[in-house]
C-alpha cells in the first residue's frame, strides 16, 4: 500500500509540472512556450519575421504586438509606452501619462482578451481586405457589458517613415476600459503595496493575495469547525473521535480550499494566476483525504454494527474491501483531475494497462497473495478468532489481510502467514468442532483382575459417564477390548458436550479420576503400556 501511495505522488507531482507547463491561457504564457527553443527574449517567436527596421520591431503590427507585450512583461513600461499612439489624446489625459496607460492596457489584454499572434500581419502595409482603411489593423476586441471594444492599431509617420502603434482612439478608450474591466479595489491595494515582479510567470502581487485568500479562508474556518468539533464531542455517537477529526482535517482544508476558489472567481486577477487555481491540484487533494477518511469512519462504524450482530467475518472483510475502494477512488480522482487539465485519460488508461502488464510481472507473488486472499473470503475454511492449526503452526486467527493473515500462536507471539501459502497448507479448524471428544484406554494388571470385577469395572464405568452432565449420550462406550501384552485392554469412547478447551479439560480431568476411583474400588489396577519395575518395600 506505501508502495502504490509513493508512486502514485510521483506520477501526480509529474503530471502536474506537465499540466503547468502543457497549456497557457494568457498571452505571456503562448509567448513564451512559443519561444523556449530559441536564444533571443523569450516573447520573440520562432516563426520566420520580417525583417525589422525600427529597433522596437514597430514596422508590422505583429511586431508591434509582439514588442509592446515582451515590454510590459518586463515591466519597462516607459518602453511600453512607445508602443502608444499618444498624439491628440483627449481632455484630461496626457502623453505624460503613456506609462500608466501601458500598464492599464496590458492588464485589459492579459484579463480579457485572448491574442494569436500568427493571426496578426507582419507586413509593413497590413492586413488587405479587412473592410478598414490601410492605415488601421483590428487586433482584438474586448467586451464591456453588451457592447464590444475594438482595439486597433495605426500607421503613424516617424522620421520620414511610418511605424504601427496602438491607435490614439484605443489609448483614448483605456481609462474607462481599465475602469470596468480593471482590478478591483483588493486587487490594486495589493497592487501598489507589493513590489513588482515576477514569478512562474505570475506577478509578486497575485501570489501574495493568492496567500492572502488562503490564510484568510483558514483564519474563517479554523473557529467555524472547532465549534463543530466540541459540538459533536458532546454528542454520545460512538465515533464522535474519528468524526471530530474528520471535522479538524480535510474537512476544514476542503472548506478553506473551496473558499478561496469562490474570492478568486470574483477577483481580479491575471488568467495565468487563475491557470495555477484551475489547475485544482490542492482541490483534489483535499477531496481525495476527505473521500480516504470518509470511507475509514464508515468502515469503523459498519465494523461495529456488523460485530454486535455476530457477523465478524463479513466485518473482517471491511478492512481489505475498504482499502481497495480507497485506491479506486484516489486513481478515479487522479484521472478526472488529468482530463480536466485536458490529458487524455483513455491514453493515460491505456498506458497504465501496459505498465500494469509489466508489473504485474515483477509483482507476481503480490497477485498471488491477492488471489489467495481472495480465495480464503470466498471459502471461508478459517474465521477471525478460530482457533487452528497451520501445518506445525497452532494460533488463533487475528487477522485476514489483502497480503497476510495474522495468527496469535498459543506463545502469545504474533505470525504473519502470506495467503499464497496458506491456502495451499491443511488447515485444521479447531473451533469449528462441535464436540470434543474423550478418549481413554486403560490397562488393568491380569494378576488381581478377575472376570467378574472386570464386567463390574466396565459397567461402573460406562453408568458413571452416562450420569455425568457434560458427556453426550451418543456415541458412548466402553467395552473390554481384549488380552493385550501387558494387561486387560478397556477403551472408553464418549463425547463432552462443549466447544471450550478449557471446559473439556476440567470435565477430563473428572472422568479420569473417577474412572481411577472405580478400578481401586473393585480391586484392580491400571498397568501402564510397558512393565516398570516396583518397589514392593
Amino acid at each position: 500500500m506505501r508502495l502504490f501511495v509513493c508512486s502514485l505522488s510521483l506520477v501526480v507531482s509529474f503530471f502536474v509540472g506537465t499540466a503547468w507547463s502543457a497549456a497557457p491561457n494568457s498571452l505571456v504564457g503562448a509567448l513564451n512556450d512559443a519561444a523556449a527553443d530559441t536564444g533571443q527574449s523569450q516573447f520573440v517567436r520562432s516563426v520566420e519575421h520580417y525583417e525589422y527596421k525600427d529597433s522596437l520591431q514597430r514596422d508590422t503590427p505583429r511586431g508591434t504586438v509582439e514588442g509592446f507585450m515582451a515590454a510590459v512583461y518586463e515591466q519597462d513600461y516607459e518602453k511600453a509606452a512607445e508602443y502608444l499612439d499618444l498624439r491628440y489624446l483627449p481632455e484630461g489625459m496626457s502623453a505624460k501619462s503613456g506609462a500608466e496607460y501601458a500598464k492599464q492596457l496590458q492588464v485589459i489584454i492579459e484579463r480579457n482578451l485572448w491574442l494569436d499572434l500568427g493571426q496578426l500581419n507582419d507586413t509593413p502595409q497590413g492586413l488587405d481586405n479587412d473592410q478598414l482603411p490601410a492605415y488601421r489593423d483590428l487586433f482584438g476586441r474586448v467586451r464591456l457589458q453588451s457592447d464590444q471594444i475594438a482595439l486597433y492599431l495605426q500607421r503613424v509617420p516617424n522620421n520620414g517613415s511610418s511605424i504601427w502603434k496602438v491607435s490614439n482612439a484605443t489609448v483614448a478608450k483605456v481609462p474607462q476600459l481599465y475602469e470596468n474591466l480593471g482590478y478591483g479595489p483588493v486587487a490594486e491595494w495589493f497592487v501598489n503595496h507589493v513590489p513588482e515582479g515576477r514569478w512562474f510567470n505570475v506577478n509578486l502581487w497575485e501570489w501574495t493575495l493568492l496567500l492572502a485568500y488562503l490564510i484568510t479562508a483558514f483564519v474563517v474556518m479554523v473557529p467555524v469547525t472547532w465549534i463543530i468539533k466540541q459540538l459533536i464531542l458532546l454528542t454520545q455517537y460512538e465515533l464522535k473521535e474519528e468524526l471530530a477529526y474528520i471535522v479538524a482535517g480535510p474537512l476544514r482544508l476542503l472548506a478553506a480550499v473551496l473558499l478561496v476558489r469562490a474570492w478568486v472567481a470574483h477577483s481580479s486577477i491575471s488568467p495565468a494566476a487563475i491557470e495555477m487555481i484551475d489547475t485544482g491540484f490542492l482541490l483534489v487533494s483535499a477531496i481525495i483525504w476527505f473521500g480516504w477518511s470518509a470511507m475509514g469512519i464508515f468502515q469503523q462504524g459498519l465494523k461495529k454494527r456488523w460485530k454486535a450482530q455476530g457477523k465478524d467475518q463479513a466485518a473482517s472483510l471491511l478492512r481489505p474491501l475498504t482499502n481497495f475502494l480507497r485506491v479506486i477512488f484516489v486513481i478515479m480522482a487522479v484521472l478526472l483531475w488529468l482530463e480536466h487539465l485536458g490529458f487524455n485519460a483513455s491514453a493515460i488508461i491505456a498506458g497504465m494497462g501496459i505498465g500494469g502488464i509489466a508489473i504485474a510481472l515483477a509483482s507476481k507473488q503480490s497477485i498471488e497473495n491477492f488471489i489467495g486472499t481472495i480465495t480464503l473470503y470466498s471459502a471461508a475454511p478459517i474465521k477471525v478468532g478460530n482457533l487452528c492449526k497451520f501445518g506445525s503452526i497452532s494460533g488463533t486467527v487475528e487477522e485476514i489481510g489483502l497480503r497476510c493473515t495474522q495468527i496469535r500462536t498459543l506463545d502469545r507471539t504474533l505470525i504473519h502467514v502470506p495467503n499464497a501459502k496458506l491456502v495451499e497448507m491443511e488447515i485444521e479448524n479447531i473451533s469449528q468442532r462441535e464436540k470434543i471428544r474423550f478418549k481413554a484406554d486403560i490397562r488393568l494388571d491380569y494378576a488381581v483382575t478377575t472376570s467378574e470385577q472386570l464386567k463390574a469395572i466396565v459397567s461402573e464405568i460406562k453408568a458413571m459417564l452416562e450420569e455425568h452432565e457434560l458427556v453426550l449420550k451418543e456415541p458412548l462406550r466402553v467395552t473390554f477390548k481384549g488380552f493385550g501384552l501387558h494387561g486387560l485392554q478397556v477403551n472408553v469412547l464418549a463425547y463432552i458436550g462443549t466447544k471450550s478447551f478449557p471446559t473439556f479439560q476440567l470435565a477430563s480431568e473428572e472422568l479420569h479420576l473417577k474412572i481411577m476411583d472405580i478400578v481401586v474400588k473393585n480391586g484392580s489396577r491400571i498397568v501402564p503400556v510397558a512393565p516398570v519395575a516396583l518397589n514392593n518395600g
